[in-house]
């Protein structure tokens, strides 16, 4: 019988709020950096691009497939590698436990315009094309220009060249109340329970993970979301 391979240095990852201060902007400089490399497959855009890109080009067949979750750890996992080895960031990638502001997702840390990834995009500085996206006009990621958009062709996603602002657009009123009661403890603990991986994975994609996108607008909506700069 074959044995099987024992993880020996595995990776913790932190919330974001754990992290202490010299963490979380080594962590924001090393984006930065990555956004500042050249593309591996397009002259003019940037390494950081690349990962939006390639969400996009394969999002259409692991998104609702049973390859969601595996595909997406090996996608994080490999932007975790770019950022170590071609950025030099000696931590591992955070995570956004969404249930600790599920009473009010404006108000989270992640959204610090020094310690975290910026907030809202500027009311009135809205980018043509971005679903609900205004361009970030603070923060460390501040007027920041993204590469590629994605546009629905009525049976998958065409990736479209569009230089433009990083945009968000926050959600709000009943739509985003709405949103916050699909990640809060109860709602992703009821979702834990599910027995069947099938069943899990639909509700995992419909309601928690879709909810953030769905907030946070803009950029961040879309295959494209890993345009968005935000920890997930």
């Amino acid at each position: 019988m074959r044995a099987t391979p024992s993880c020996v240095h595995p990776v913790e990852r932190r919330e974001w709020r754990e992290l202490n201060t010299t963490t979380k902007r080594d962590y924001i400089n090393a984006v930065i950096c990555l956004a500042a490399k050249e593309s591996l497959f397009e002259h003019g855009s940037s390494r950081y691009d690349d990962f939006a890109y390639m969400h996009v080009f394969e999002g259409t067949v692991t998104h609702y497939a049973a390859s969601f979750l595996p595909w997406h750890r090996y996608f994080i996992h490999t932007y975790e590698k770019a950022l170590k080895e071609e950025c030099g960031f000696q931590g591992s990638l955070p995570y956004w436990d969404w249930a600790l502001d599920a009473h009010d997702l404006v108000a989270s840390p992640i959204f610090d315009p020094i310690d975290g990834f910026g907030g809202n995009g500027t009311s009135g500085n809205s980018e043509p094309g971005i679903f609900g996206g205004h361009c970030l006009t603070e923060g460390p990621f501040a007027n920041a220009t993204r590469h590629w958009q994605s546009k629905s062709n009525g049976h998958g996603f065409d990736i479209l060249k569009n230089p433009h602002c990083l945009s968000r657009g926050f959600q709000a009123g009943e739509k985003k109340s709405k949103l916050e009661d699909r990640v809060t403890t109860d709602a992703i603990n009821s979702m834990l329970s599910i027995p069947t991986y099938e069943k899990f994975v639909d509700v995992l994609e419909v309601q928690a993970y879709n909810s953030i996108p769905q907030f946070v607008r803009g950029d961040f909506y879309g295959l494209t979301a890993p345009n968005g700069k935000i920890a997930v």
